[in-house]
Formats: C-alpha cells, sequence, structure tokens
C-alpha cells in the first residue's frame, strides 16, 4: 500500500516572526495499490491546484492523471471540501462521505449541486449514522484496500448548519487495510477527539497520520497530546500541523527552514515524524 501526503508539513512551520507569510491549508493524503487507482482523503484547495500544476506527481501513476477521481470525505469542514470545485473540470468523482457530510454539502454549504453542473458526482453513502458507529465500506477501482470509518466528535465549524447541536457522523476517521498484506494505515484529526475506538485502531496500526491543528499547539493540552501519540504501538507516526500554530516543545520555533529544523526534532525525540508535502510512505 502506497500513500502520498499532499500539502503537508512543508508549509507547517510557525511563522510568528513572518507577519506576511501565506497560510496554509489542511492537509490530505492519497492511497493506493501498484495498479489501482488513488483515493483522496480530503480535497483541499491547495490539493486542487496541486495535482493540476505540480509535475513532481506524475511519477505517481494515475494520481494526477485519474479517469475517475475517487474521494473520501472525513466532514465538511471548509478546507476539506472546497478543493473538490478545483476538479470540477476533471473526471467524474465519485464522493464517500457519511449521511451528515452529504446533508452539509448539499443544502447549507452547496458544493455537490454545484458540481453536478461540471464533471457529475457520484455518491457513496458512508453508514455512520445514529447508533451506528463504525462502518467499513469498499471503494470502486480499489479492490484490493477496506475502509472502516470510525466516528469522531470533532467540533462542528461556524458555517455548520446543526452548529451547537453535533451528531454521529459529522466527522470521522478512517482506517485503511490492505487485504492481502494486512498493513494497516489510519488518519484521524484531533487525538482529543478521536474517542477510545479510534485510539484502540491507532495502536494496531502500521502507520498513524495526525492532521489536527489542537495536536501541534504548544500548551499543556499540546503536549498532552504529543506524549499520548508518542505512547502508542503504531510504527510509525505522523503529524501534520499548520502555519501560525506551534508546535507542541517548540515554543517561539524560528521561521523558514531553521523553524522546519526544530519542529522536525523535536517531534523525533518523541518518535513522530511531521508529514511534508509530496511524501511517500509504503506499507
Amino acid at each position: 500500500m502506497k500513500l502520498v501526503v499532499l500539502k503537508g508539513g512543508d508549509e507547517a512551520i510557525p511563522l510568528r516572526a513572518s507577519a506576511g507569510a501565506a497560510k496554509r491549508n489542511a492537509g490530505a493524503v492519497a492511497v493506493s495499490l501498484p495498479g489501482q487507482s488513488w483515493v483522496l482523503v480530503n480535497v483541499t484547495p491547495a490539493v486542487a491546484e496541486q495535482l493540476g500544476s505540480d509535475a513532481r506527481l506524475l511519477q505517481h501513476g494515475g494520481l494526477v492523471d485519474a479517469a475517475v477521481r475517487a474521494v473520501v470525505l472525513t466532514d465538511a469542514q471548509v478546507d476539506h471540501v472546497t478543493g473538490l470545485l478545483g476538479l470540477r473540470d476533471g473526471p467524474p468523482i465519485h464522493l464517500y462521505a457519511t449521511p451528515a457530510v452529504f446533508e452539509e454539502l448539499t443544502h447549507n454549504l452547496p458544493v455537490l449541486p454545484l458540481l453536478e453542473h461540471y464533471c457529475g458526482v457520484h455518491w457513496h453513502m458512508i453508514p455512520v449514522a445514529g447508533e451506528c458507529r463504525e462502518a467499513s465500506f469498499r471503494v470502486d477501482g480499489l479492490p484490493g484496500i477496506e475502509f472502516t470509518a470510525v466516528a469522531t466528535e470533532e467540533p462542528l465549524p461556524p458555517h455548520a448548519s446543526r452548529f451547537g447541536n453535533p451528531a454521529v457522523g459529522d466527522s470521522i476517521a478512517l482506517a485503511v487495510r490492505e487485504l492481502a498484506g494486512g498493513q494497516r494505515f489510519f488518519c484521524a484529526g484531533n487525538l482529543a477527539a478521536a474517542g477510545a475506538i479510534a485510539v484502540d485502531w491507532m495502536n494496531e496500526a502500521d502507520c498513524v497520520l495526525l492532521g489536527g491543528s489542537d495536536n501541534c499547539t504548544d500548551n499543556a493540552a499540546g503536549d498532552a497530546t504529543i506524549a499520548q501519540f508518542a505512547q502508542m504501538g503504531a510504527r510509525r507516526k505522523l503529524l501534520m500541523c499548520r502555519a501560525g500554530e506551534e508546535s507542541a516543545g517548540v515554543a517561539g520555533a524560528l521561521p523558514g527552514t531553521a523553524g522546519r529544523a526544530a519542529q522536525q526534532a523535536a517531534l523525533a525525540r518523541e518518535g513522530i515524524e511531521l508529514a511534508l508535502d509530496r511524501m511517500e510512505i509504503v506499507l
């Protein structure tokens, strides 16, 4: 199983000393097996642009020039879904999401009705809702991988139609398992919102990627999160951070290359890697 980090930590260095520094969008990841289709997990505006302009991604056959674009959404956060609009002139999109996310993207943040006028969207419902907090599914074109969605309790964004009234399926973590070899990858947002079921999955995974901003905050809560993450049994542990946020243990980090090196060194001491743009992970 191959993973490619799209818009990871290359721009995630705290830039307190650089007032004009550009902010980055939340990260995303692409998953595939040799000879099979790629699946995007979330699509930020930066990822949509990257797929169209970054020639270095051409080495991953079928990622840039896909005949069908498969996407799994972990929530309806603006920075996870608005990149879908950047794919509107490409191939049809097969979209996998929970009922709560489809509801949000149909009515409150109407990305899906807009896409219907362009490339078209094929809906695939992930049945995490109500009493069902965990569900496994397959993605068309990728028969060698099983996905399992696990309900999490990420805070609803301010634009959510049910802001302040969360429901099961508003956000999910994602377990990805290669059926032939059994290798397991797990991605989640904020560790504090993951819940016991997701933490169990993380402890059994070969590789875990955390992408939530609260994991990177340089305060007592952020330090506790990093400590908990470091103790997990996963063989590889990767972390995405956002620009403008101090990484736990790197208070007042330097800008630019020096800041990135300091951030990576602090995380490495805990057995954690910074997820960098275009990082390739083979399990």
